[in-house]
């Protein structure tokens, strides 16, 4: 992976757009960061003018169950929580594109826009930016032994590797997702162009659950694949394997909570973002 030094945003961006689940607003203003800061969220209180700051970091994050949620207390103390829900395909973009260190204003929503349900259009609202290469490395996470965490059938596995590669495995109850499998070694041009692209994808039976606890409010066919109970989608497929493409999107996405590239080699099936997050603490406490 091409990510020999540290780099950054040399000019503020503005990206906005609504929450997948909460349907609200949220604008994200982009910064540049100093070397070493990492990726940064923050949020001003615009009344007391307090601020949360919010490191993506595997230590921050506080619920899988949607999508990765971080959450942090701000920086007086003051016992306030600051959260940040469906971090994972923004967090997708900056990794692939070589994004070390960004600081992240947060106003409005709670939850990073879902735009079309892929992380395409970070992609794009970053390429815009112009960036600046630090004088430092970035040292990667290197597998020198197998590594493994497993849930029933699901699982997720490193293995040395000279380069970064990823095989992922997928097998749901519905007729276009059944036995789909890919291997890929890691490309600037495919990781943006096709994996950054995929769309989340969903269950009709589930968006209708989920709708009526209140969640998915910003879900429509603009931002998921949904797949109906008679064997069809709603929706037209962007590519073949779009669905198999988006779990390593989310993978990845989730691994870059890490703060480093890795290489080896990932093997995945059915996996999601409780096991990724375990899967990334399990590479840090093994390979530091």
């Amino acid at each position: 992976m091409q990510r020999e030094y540290r780099k950054t945003i040399k000019h503020p961006g503005v990206y906005e757009g609504i929450g997948l689940h909460s349907g609200e607003t949220t604008r994200l203003s982009f910064y540049p960061a100093d070397c070493g800061e990492g990726v940064v969220f923050f949020r001003k209180d615009s009344e007391t003018q307090e601020r949360f700051a919010l490191k993506a970091v595997l230590d921050n994050v506080v619920d899988t169950s949607l999508a990765v949620t971080l959450g942090g207390n701000s920086d007086n103390d003051s016992g306030k929580q600051f959260q940040l829900q469906t971090v994972e395909h923004l967090l997708y973009a900056l990794f692939v594109l070589g994004i070390t260190d960004i600081a992240i204003e947060v106003s409005g929503g709670q939850e990073i826009p879902i735009a079309d349900g892929s992380a395409g259009p970070f992609i794009e609202a970053l390429q815009k930016l112009e960036t600046h290469y630090y004088s430092e490395k970035v040292n990667p996470l290197v597998v020198t032994h197998p590594v493994s965490v497993t849930d029933g059938e699901r699982y997720l596995v490193a293995m040395p590797a000279p380069e970064f590669q990823v095989s992922y495995y997928i097998d749901y109850p519905h007729p276009l997702l059944k036995n789909q499998a890919v291997q890929l070694t890691y490309d600037d041009l495919t990781f943006t162009d096709t994996i950054g692209f995929a769309r989340t994808f969903g269950f009709m039976k589930d968006v209708e659950y989920l709708r009526s606890r209140g969640l998915a409010q910003g879900g429509s066919i603009d931002n998921a694949v949904i797949y109906m109970p008679d064997g069809t989608t709603l929706n037209e497929f962007r590519f073949e394997r779009e669905s198999v493409f988006h779990k390593i999107l989310d993978l990845i996405g989730d691994l870059a909570l890490i703060g480093r590239p890795i290489q080896g080699h990932i093997l995945g099936a059915r996996g999601g973002h409780a096991l990724d997050v375990a899967f990334g603490k399990k590479l840090v406490q093994a390979f530091g």
